[in-house]
Order: C-alpha cells, then sequence, then structure tokens
C-alpha cells in the first residue's frame, strides 16, 4: 500500500519543490515587541490550487494565483490575538554529529530536517535534553528543529510561503493523518 506521504517525499512520483516558510512571531525583545521572521525551507509538491480549493475560501481568487504546497512536516498557521499554539524553530548550533538547541523542548519531541527533508528519531537522530547527537552524516546540510510552543500572536502575524521568487499567504492549512501529509493553500502577495 502506498501513502501520500510516500508519494509526497519520493522523486520517481512527484518532482520536488524547494519553497520557504517565513514565520513571523511578535516576541519581547530589549524590553519592547518586535516582530521575528525565521525562514524555514521546505521540499514538497507545489500545484496550481484545484476549483474545489479555491471554492472553499471565500477570499479565493479565480484568476489562478493560488497554490497548494504539500509537505511531511508540519506547516503552521500562526494568526489570532491570543496566546494560540503554535510553534518554535531554529537552527541548531554546533557540527559534526552533536548540536545543541537554545532550550530543552517540552515534552522532549522534535521534527528535525535536514535540507528540508524530515528526519526520524531514533533512527537519524537522538534527542537528550537540548543536545541532538546525529546517528547519519550531515555533510554540512541545512538542519532545521521545531517543536510546538504556545505563542502570544498579533493579528498581523501570518505565515508567508516564498516559492519561485513570489510570495504567498496561507489562507487554509488541512492535515491528512491517514496520509500523512499537510497541505496549505496560498495566496500570490507580490515578487519577494
Amino acid at each position: 500500500m502506498i501513502t501520500v506521504q510516500e508519494v509526497i517525499s519520493d522523486p520517481d512520483f512527484v518532482a520536488p519543490h524547494l519553497y520557504t516558510i517565513l514565520r513571523s512571531i511578535d516576541t519581547y525583545i530589549a524590553g519592547g515587541v518586535e516582530s521575528v521572521v525565521t525562514r524555514i525551507p521546505m521540499v514538497g509538491p507545489v500545484q496550481q490550487s484545484s476549483n474545489k480549493e479555491i471554492q472553499m475560501i471565500p477570499e479565493g481568487d479565480r484568476v489562478g494565483e493560488m497554490k497548494s504546497f504539500w509537505s511531511t512536516i508540519p506547516i503552521f498557521i500562526t494568526r489570532g490575538n491570543s496566546p494560540v499554539p503554535s510553534t518554535h524553530g531554529e537552527v541548531p548550533q554546533g557540527g559534526g554529529v552533536t548540536y545543541v538547541l537554545s532550550f530543552a523542548p517540552l515534552g522532549g519531541q522534535i521534527t528535525l530536517t535536514l535540507n528540508g527533508v524530515g528526519l526520524t528519531p531514533g533512527i537519524d537522530y537522538v534527542l537528550n535534553d537540548a543536545v541532538i547527537t546525529m546517528l547519519i552524516a550531515t555533510d554540512g546540510g541545512a538542519l532545521y528543529a521545531s517543536w510546538p510552543v504556545t505563542a502570544w500572536v498579533q493579528p498581523s502575524n501570518s505565515d508567508i510561503l516564498e516559492y519561485d521568487g513570489e510570495q504567498y499567504r496561507v489562507l487554509q492549512r488541512y492535515h491528512d493523518d491517514g496520509g500523512g501529509y499537510w497541505k496549505a493553500i496560498a495566496t500570490r502577495l507580490r515578487a519577494a
């Protein structure tokens, strides 16, 4: 049996596309509130949104400016005006086989990617408090760790996707537990 997750990550089925999530969260820095943007590299299929997807979104345009971004790792939306479930992400510091996070994730679990591809705990790496020990060679690739947190966000905060020189605002996000994938429906904003 083939799952959607296998199809998304297998270049024999779907040509992978590189895109970047620009996650913006307001944070207290030096006594004031600043919006901090984190760049999260992603790999997955990107396609024109279907007519059905466009019709499901009230603000969806009808001129082909909406795309569907697929991923095997979580895509979050951080809009609201209160503490909301969100995600913290960072580039672990270190090299070789040992990397360190800025703090230990609650629950002791992270989503770790190497060059935008999800790694498996216990097979590719081991997490002990804030220390990541790699069980595979990273060869200087782009390592990125994320995990769930509660964040205070303002209405202006949102996840923006960059793809092919354009920026897209995420309008809706879907998750399929059975298929093991996330899909974001986004509308084009402007050239990056």
